[in-house]
């Protein structure tokens, strides 16, 4: 049960278990198993977080961005080298 609900509990998603127990003695070995397994899931902490979903253009302006982000440190870096070289 824990392999199919793994993507669950991988920590991206809000979940609820249900739970089902019966009082028959029948069943009492799986009454407890089931109710062993609700208190371990209920230790488990997940913080979800809505996936950001971009068309073409959002991409693309994005990535603009961070390429101009990476450019300006780079400048920045050579900058600071040039300077440090300059002064020896």
């Amino acid at each position: 049960l824990t392999r199919i609900l793994q993507p669950s509990l991988s920590g991206n998603a809000r979940m609820a278990i249900i739970c089902c127990a019966t009082p028959s003695q029948l069943y009492l070995e799986e009454t407890r198993s089931t109710l062993q397994f609700a208190s371990r899931a209920k230790l488990v902490k997940t913080r979800a977080t809505v996936n950001e979903v971009l068309d073409d253009r959002a991409v693309i302006k994005k990535l603009r961005k961070e390429m101009a982000d990476l450019q300006r440190c780079l400048a920045m870096k050579k900058n600071t080298s040039y300077h440090h070289l300059k002064g020896n």
